[in-house]
């Protein structure tokens, strides 16, 4: 309506009743009233232009304003690096001190596993056997802080050497008491390994012999399958529990035993070969039995034959 457009123009602004003087009457208002009224309807009101206080324009534009989405970058697409071709796709060989290197921490890598198969840790400390060592143990204990280590080492030496007949009696008790303390521990730990295991960590020991200068003995177990004998260690076996050869040095009892198989009868040789393959046949069984699986074949021996 033209009323509605001038008064949001801004037209009656003026006349607001501070802005009036005091001599401005009601004839007066009326007066500009009217001429108000004539000018909106004369024709379309002009848009009137409002000067804002800063405040004002600031909550209109955080009120009226729209969130603008940033206009995002535009990837770039990295190029994929082409291959390398010829010798230079390929890594640049080691050098020979490189190699040496990596040698050595592969062969540490295999020591540090077979260690581990070996089972050389975990196993039962062991009891003194030996009246000496307890008699010295004994002594040690008894002084301990009041020498100095080698002169409390010398007094326990003179110790074990001057035992009474009743302290060796003692002793002797003990270490016979240590021994099948030892033995009992030593099974225990043996039994708490599958035959398997022990037998694996046998051919560590073995390994680990071979690559270093130190000696690791084999475990001792009742339970491992033993191997196949040949016909002619059969019958050096046979030969070494008659007692023949006793008190004999083993190098000419081996040569006297292998110049006695020689000239044995075709027959005697028939009968130690059937032993042989009877022997193979139990290892078969055994393997199969024990470790759960069947007894590896060898390129050399394929048949129980190929034994002798």
């Amino acid at each position: 309506m033209p009323w509605q457009s001038a008064a949001r123009g801004g037209f009656l602004r003026t006349l607001h009743r501070g802005s009036l003087s005091p001599r401005t009457g009601v004839s007066n208002l009326q007066d500009q009233l009217r001429r108000v009224c004539l000018t909106a309807s004369s024709g379309p009101a002009r848009p009137q232009v409002r000067l804002l206080s800063s405040s004002q324009s600031m909550f209109q534009s955080n009120s009226f304003a729209t969130t603008s989405t940033p206009l995002k970058a535009s990837k770039t697409t990295k190029a994929k690096s082409s291959k390398k071709a010829g010798s230079e796709a390929k890594k640049r060989p080691l050098s020979e001190r490189q190699q040496e290197i990596q040698k050595i921490k592969q062969l540490r890598d295999h020591i540090r596993e077979l260690k581990a198969t070996a089972l050389l840790a975990g196993r039962p400390k062991l009891l003194p056997v030996n009246t000496y060592t307890i008699a010295m143990s004994e002594k040690l204990r008894e002084i301990k802080g009041q020498y100095p280590g080698k002169e409390a080492f010398s007094i326990a030496v003179e110790h074990a050497k001057s035992l009474s007949p009743q302290d060796k009696e003692r002793l002797q008790a003990e270490a016979r008491a240590n021994m099948a303390a030892n033995a009992a521990a030593y099974d225990s730990w043996l039994k708490s390994h599958t035959p398997l295991q022990i037998r694996d960590a046998n051919t560590a020991r073995l390994t680990l012999s071979r690559l270093s200068d130190k000696n690791y003995s084999s475990l001792q177990d009742d339970r491992l399958v033993k191997l196949p004998r040949s016909a002619y260690v059969l019958y050096v076996k046979d030969r070494i529990d008659s007692h023949d050869y006793q008190g004999k040095p083993g190098k000419e009892s081996f040569s006297e035993i292998a110049r006695e198989w020689d000239a044995l009868p075709q027959s005697e040789k028939d009968r130690y070969r059937t032993m042989q393959v009877e022997d193979r046949q139990r290892y078969e069984t055994e393997h199969e039995e024990v470790y759960g699986s069947p007894a590896p074949r060898s390129h050399r021996y394929q048949s129980p034959e190929d034994y002798l």
